[in-house]
């Protein structure tokens, strides 16, 4: 197997990777690495496999990049705006859309 990409930079920087190791007295982790290690909170997400054009995954790339943010933030983001343009009710937590009276 190739290694990822974080996992070759990591190796090819000659730098350990954050956290690694760090431990206090008697084999107890340091507080920073408990906090990595604790889990993330936040809403749920789901997959959502699609095809875009060459053009606008380069766009989308860019913005990336630009932004240092993640495709799943930047679609989010997008797509939010767009059902807003749209009138699309909002959904709950549990992804469940309630028709509101107008």
């Amino acid at each position: 197997r190739r290694p990822t990409g974080a996992a070759r930079a990591a190796a090819g920087s000659g730098k350990r990777a954050s956290g690694a190791g760090d431990f206090g007295g008697a084999g107890t982790p340091s507080p920073e690495l408990t906090a990595k290690l604790e889990p993330r909170k936040g809403p749920t997400k789901v997959p959502l496999n699609t095809r875009v054009l060459a053009s606008t995954e380069a766009r989308l790339n860019w913005l990336v990049n630009d932004r240092q943010s993640t495709v799943t933030n930047i679609v989010d983001v997008a797509l939010q705006e767009f059902f807003d343009r749209y009138r699309v009710p909002p959904a709950d937590h549990d992804g469940r859309i309630t028709e509101q009276e107008s």
